[in-house]
């Protein structure tokens, strides 16, 4: 900031920045629509001149000064996660059940069996209504049935399959019905949509898949895994803007949340405030606020009482802020719990982390 506003020089006329009311600015006009350019590009120059400063000091500081935090996986089973394989919510949909992947859902579902349970996304609203609606692009835990464990499918939501002409695999999500002749209607959730009664001519051509077990928060699969900065903002539908992303603390009102991101071997910071973020135990983090934040304000409030308020709290951590000279991603740790704090401006927050969402 010193070099920045000229103070490092006895006289300097030519800087082109001020510090004014606390604020830093341009001492020169800034067109309205070049604000935001100007301000992007000035925090990319920051963000530069920190990095290559930083650099510096990692090669010459102790390891003793990274602060280790839980290294254990998050509880849960890894599931085959189908990306290609999109269940259709509305009508039938042409889809493929290649490229497949792994993700790691959580305890709270019951027994899991990779054989048999397995991950896609639903497309469509048809099923978007009633007690539990589901909506397009939803994460849907299913689990593959056979004659031998089919039982009954009667009012259950079932994925049904069939073939298309050309031989392609089509994929429907609805409610199963059977009505006291034997026929079986499709039903839909969505009012918008028509059920599909289930002739003998079209009872060859369909058979059910898989049965729903549950619709997945999209954090839960999300927790233990790596994202860069950037790559934070589109878990919660948003776009990265350095103005806001490139805190430690992301307030997302839309989305009822607080992002909160945070690294833990701060280097380059005095010794009193290089580890204020710490683990206490493994399911315990100390997290300290920004420095305006008291009890008694908005962003403290939301805190503290983020349970009954409905809002959630979201916890990003890294050791450090590089990683072989480049910017270290952040781990996603789950939704943490407020349990107490003490002090004010900055306050200092004991969380609850389940590694879990």
């Amino acid at each position: 900031m010193k070099a920045w506003i000229g103070g490092n020089k006895a006289t300097d006329k030519n800087s082109l920045f001020r510090v004014r009311s606390e604020c830093f600015e341009p001492v020169f006009h800034v067109a309205p629509e070049l604000r935001e350019t100007l301000t992007e590009m000035v925090q990319e120059l920051i963000d530069y001149r920190l990095a290559a400063y930083e650099a510096r000091r990692t090669s010459t500081t102790s390891a003793d000064n990274v602060i280790p935090f839980p290294r254990q996986r998050p509880e849960g089973i890894e599931l085959p996660y189908f990306p290609n394989l999109r269940i259709a919510c509305g009508h039938f949909r042409t889809a493929s059940a290649d490229a497949e992947e792994h993700r790691r859902v959580g305890p709270g579902h019951g027994r899991l069996d990779p054989a048999r349970h397995f991950i896609a996304r639903a497309s469509g609203n048809s099923m978007n209504g009633g007690k539990n609606p589901i909506r397009d692009g939803d994460y849907l835990l299913l689990e593959l049935v056979s004659p031998t464990n089919a039982g009954s499918i009667t009012g259950s939501i079932m994925a049904i399959e069939r073939q298309d002409r050309t031989g392609d695999d089509q994929y429907l999500l609805r409610v199963v019905t059977k009505h006291r002749d034997g026929s079986y209607v499709l039903v839909a959730n969505n009012p918008d949509y028509e059920d599909i009664h289930v002739t003998p001519e079209m009872a060859d051509e369909l058979r059910t898949l898989a049965r729903l077990k549950a619709v997945i928060d999209p954090f839960e699969l999300a927790v233990g895994e790596s994202f860069m900065r950037e790559e934070i903002p589109a878990l919660f539908g948003e776009t990265f803007n350095p103005g806001n992303w490139n805190s430690g603390h992301v307030v997302l009102p839309e989305r009822n949340a607080h992002v909160l991101l945070v690294t833990l071997n701060k280097q380059g910071k005095s010794e009193d405030h290089r580890y204020l973020d710490r683990w206490i135990d493994e399911h315990t983090f100390q997290w300290s606020s920004q420095n305006a934040t008291t009890p008694e304000s908005k962003r403290g409030r939301e805190i503290i009482e983020h349970a009954t308020r409905g809002m959630s709290l979201h916890l990003f951590v890294r050791e450090t802020k590089l990683s072989g000279g480049k910017a270290a991603p952040f781990i996603y740790l789950g939704k943490a719990r407020y349990k107490e704090h003490s002090g004010s401006a900055p306050m200092s927050v004991l969380l609850e982390v389940g590694l879990t969402a």
